[in-house]
Formats: structure tokens, sequence, C-alpha cells
């Protein structure tokens, strides 16, 4: 009875200290190319045009402040109206070709729930985002907020992969939490003849991460080269640029679907990616486009002061989202299909006039003599 009491007590501290060390999913921060849709735009700046107006009676403000503010916040409000406009992605699934414009744009979004995740900013007023390029090089930039929301818009300088990373470190209940969300940006062109398909396969890796998700590119990938359900996606994890055993990486699917996987001795995750999108016959779209998400969790025994707050533990979470595509086999199987099922109609519409046309008796005048 004494081991059995113990037993439990030893499953429900270390349930209790999970609980604690585990960062909540409706917390996860990543980095999206999706831009907010109008309606939550609209919904949003009402929401902030009332929180404002609180704050105001709060602290007893004048209308003449109200005034300045409001005149401040129209400009970011008519550009955002614009970015809509022109570059609005449906979460149903992105429109094509976003991939060979230069110019890019990505969100800080919470939530491990793709299509409702929210657009957030973050505690600082000014945050600082890395990129880094094939060659190794970094850039920093400072993100700005439109209507409550952090934002980073750039253009890449050439053709090829690029990655962008955000970090955020905050002590929670003696904890250390430390978010890493990171995009892989890419400007794809078929008609530049300059590019190194070679170099652009090599995995971006940043040597200052403490955990990084790399998505690994096949060998033959390239520029233009993307992935399709039914592939096999591989991701290596890394901390400060070496492979890390035993780390739980978790796909999530635009549609809800998830698995989780525990990193390999070399640091390696696969998963195969499922097909989501099931349409009606007519409504095939061919480059119709779907997100993934991929989180990794790492809890470390560590010491020290954040902010003032002293913390024991760490734990991190590193984020990496990523599109793909339906499989070209669905989409010829789609034609297969509906070419098959014109034969069929042809072929029987055809065979059923010849046997009606077979059974018809032609006419035949038979006279007859009374007198003989």
């Amino acid at each position: 009875m004494v081991r059995r009491n113990a037993l439990l007590i030893a499953v429900l501290y270390g349930l209790i200290q999970s609980a604690v060390v585990s960062v909540d999913c409706a917390d996860v921060l990543w980095l999206s190319e999706t831009s907010p849709p109008k309606g939550v735009s609209k919904a949003r700046a009402n929401d902030v045009q009332h929180e404002h107006h609180h704050e105001v009676l709060v602290q007893e403000k004048t209308a003449a402040t109200q005034s300045a503010v409001a005149a401040a916040s129209a400009p970011a409000a008519a550009g955002e109206k614009k970015h809509d406009h022109e570059a609005q992605i449906s979460l149903d699934g992105e429109a094509p070709g976003k991939d060979h414009q230069s110019g890019k744009q990505v969100w800080l979004r919470q939530g491990d729930t793709i299509k409702s995740a929210q657009y957030v900013a973050t505690a600082n007023s000014s945050e600082r985002l890395t990129m880094i390029d094939l060659d190794g090089t970094k850039t920093d930039f400072d993100a700005v907020s439109v209507d409550g929301r952090m934002t980073l818009k750039t253009s890449l300088p050439k053709v090829g992969f690029y990655d962008v990373y955000l970090e955020q470190r905050k002590v929670q209940d003696g904890v250390l939490q430390v978010q890493l969300p990171k995009a892989e940006l890419l400007w794809a062109s078929c008609v530049a003849k300059d590019v190194d398909e070679e170099a652009v396969a090599k995995p971006i890796i940043n040597v200052n991460s403490p955990l990084e998700l790399v998505r690994e590119h096949k060998p033959d990938e390239g520029c233009m080269a993307r992935l399709v359900s039914g592939d096999v996606v591989n991701f290596l994890v890394l901390s400060f640029g070496q492979p890390v055993a035993g780390i739980p990486v978790t796909m999530i699917t635009q549609e809800g679907w998830r698995n989780t996987v525990v990193s390999d001795k070399t640091g390696h995750a696969s998963f195969t990616v499922i097909r989501a999108y099931f349409p009606k016959w007519l409504e095939f779209k061919k480059y119709h486009t779907d997100t993934f998400l991929t989180v990794a969790e790492m809890d470390k025994d560590e010491k020290g002061v954040h902010g003032g707050a002293r913390y024991t533990k760490a734990h991190y979470v590193a984020t990496l989202p990523g599109k793909y595509r339906t499989s070209p086999y669905d989409y010829r199987s789609y034609a297969w299909g509906l070419g098959i099922a014109l034969f069929v109609i042809v072929f029987g519409g055809l065979a059923i006039y010849l046997y009606r046309r077979r059974r018809l008796k032609p006419y035949q005048e038979v006279r007859i003599d009374d007198k003989a």
C-alpha cells in the first residue's frame, strides 16, 4: 500500500510539473504570411477604438487628445486596406502565385488552430526580427504594429529562400518561457537564369537559436518545387546548430489534423502530409494551397534571472509553418474519372441506340390474292 501511494504521488507530481512547464497551446506564437481577413481587421479596429475610448475615460483625457489619436491612426488603417485588397489570402486556401513576388509580409499569430489563430502584438512596443539568407547574412528589421497586430513588411533582394526569426522570453511561475517563431520565405522565379538550384536546396541554420525547426529540402527541390499531399516532409531539430534527440514535434494541418513524433538520435522528425482538400468535381482547384504548422518543445534545467524574476527551469517552443498543394495525381484522377464517365455515357448511349435499331423489323408489304 505504501509503495502504491508513493507511486501515485510521483505520478501526480510529474503531471503537475509538466503542466507548469508546458506552454498552453493557445499561447503558441508563430509567423504567418496569411494577412488578416478584412472582417477581422474591421472588428479589431472597432475593439481598439473601444479600448482606447475606455482608457481615455479612465485617465480623463481631453477631447483634443482623442482627435489627435484618431488622426494618427487613420493613415495606418488606409495603408492596411490597400494591402488587404492586393494580397488578401483566404483561410480556406492560399491564392496561387504568392511565391513569385519579391515583396513579403509576415504577421504574428497566437494559437495552434490555424484557421482561428489570433493576430497579436508583443509586449514590447518595438520588436526586432532577424532574417538570414542562403549566404548566412543576417539582417535585423523593426516590426511595426497595425491595429494592435505585429507585422513585418520587406522585399527580398534576390531569388531564393530566407528565414525570419523572432524570440520572446518571459518568466512565469518560476519557469523561463522562450518562444521562437520562425517563417521560411521564398521568392521563386521560373525565368531566373542565374539561380543555383543546389545552393537553394541547402537549409538555413541559425547557430544562435536555442531551439530551431529546419525543413530539409529535397536535393532537386530548387525554387519551383512544391510540397504536395502524400509527400514525406523531414524536419531537423537543432539547438545552437546541433541536432537534438528526444524532442516532441507536432504537425498540425489547416483542417485540424495533428500528429506528434519524437526526434531520433540525429535530430530528424518525419511526417507524411495528408490530403485535406475534398471538393466537388466541378469545384476542384488545381492550385489550392493548404497550411500546416510544426511545433517543437524542449525542457531544460536552467537557473537565472530575466526581467528581475528568477527561474529554475526553461521551456523552449519553436514553430515553423509550411504550405502544400493537392497532389497532381488527385487532379489527374478527377480528369480520368470525368473522361471515363463521358466515355461510358457516350458508348452506352451508342450501344443502346444500335441495339434498338437492330430490334426494329423492316416494313414489308404483303398482298393476298382472294381468287387464288
